[in-house]
């Protein structure tokens, strides 16, 4: 009961860093990074402190195990993060995150499509609704429509299907190597993916001198710099690590519904930090998909099997 109830503890406190990380990320967008290049700060940051545990461990490796950790770094990493920061810098957390959680959604509808993995008719049910309050949460902010960023909503869109590639690829990750290496090869990986795309040389180091301001319920100013170390160290490698040991404890199943508290905690992170503030139509449309992604998670998880399981964040 004990280890359970710690289990329970390190995933929820892991996803609570989880949803700073996106309200910190922001300031440091805010501050003067590109969100490509915050993206690139990340997965450098943490693959060179991950890189340690993926040494003790890599004579483990073999050759097949190099294109699952490279598609999964890819598309769970590169493509999720960079897409992620790409939609944050354009519209509100809150409503870019829930849409990013539906991700669920598209697993299931794979499993579905490629495994014949049957649901119950609530499960359906609750995917149909939660588009629905995606809708609302889209539509209810000030300004209507025309306050609607649509490429925003294509950049969250795009991460929801990269974040559903996250889970699939995975559950293929190499089992050999311990979570935490597993993690830093991943991490590595991407790194050295984005190493053509924005290199370690063109990252914009003179900023992280500057101050980027705090405008919520609270109006302080932090060094940029001090926000790209966050993401690195806060928002990658201690919630990983926080995140995969609870797993240990209390199973990938409930890891995933104590990990739904990313997209509960962030938008009052967002307006206590921010001032990003959202209208009460908005508040039921996110509060209406949170639930019914939930509901189809705990459904999809009574009948995954374990090789299929994989807890996903960003």
């Amino acid at each position: 009961m004990i280890s359970q109830r710690t289990g329970y503890l390190l995933i929820i406190g892991g996803s609570v860093l989880f949803a700073c990380t996106g309200v910190i990320s922001k300031a440091a967008i805010d501050g003067g990074i590109a969100p490509l290049e915050l993206a690139a700060f990340r997965s450098y940051g943490a693959g060179l402190l991950l890189l340690p545990f993926l040494l003790l461990a890599v004579r483990r490796l073999r050759r097949r195990d190099l294109l699952p950790i490279a598609l999964f770094a890819l598309i769970g990493i590169v493509l999720a993060q960079g897409l992620y920061y790409e939609a944050i810098s354009r519209m509100d957390i809150a409503v870019a995150l829930v849409i990013v959680y539906t991700g669920p959604l598209l697993v299931a509808a794979y499993q579905r499509a490629f495994h014949a993995e049957r649901l119950p008719l609530l499960a359906y049910l609750a995917m149909v609704l939660a588009v629905g309050g995606i809708a609302i949460a889209v539509l209810g902010g000030a300004g209507g429509i025309g306050a609607i960023s649509l490429v925003g909503i294509a950049f969250a869109v795009l991460t929801a299907v990269s974040f559903a590639g996250q889970s699939i690829l995975g559950a293929r990750q190499p089992i050999v190597l311990p979570p935490l290496a597993r993690t830093g090869a991943g991490m590595l990986a991407a790194a050295l993916i984005w190493l053509p795309v924005v290199p370690v040389w063109h990252l914009p180091f003179s900023v992280l001198d500057d101050t980027t301001e705090l405008a919520g319920r609270i109006d302080i100013s932090i060094p940029v710099g001090a926000a790209v170390l966050f993401a690195i160290v806060l928002g990658s490698v201690i919630p990983y690590a926080l995140v995969i040991n609870g797993i240990t404890r209390i199973g990938a199943g409930a890891g995933s519904m104590a990990g739904m508290a990313e997209p509960i905690v962030a938008p009052l992170l967002a307006w206590f930090v921010l001032g990003q503030l959202l209208s009460p139509l908005q508040v039921v449309g996110i509060a209406t998909t949170i639930a019914c992604v939930a509901v189809v998670e705990r459904q999809r998880f009574k009948h995954a099997s374990p090789s299929e399981i994989f807890v996903a964040e960003l």
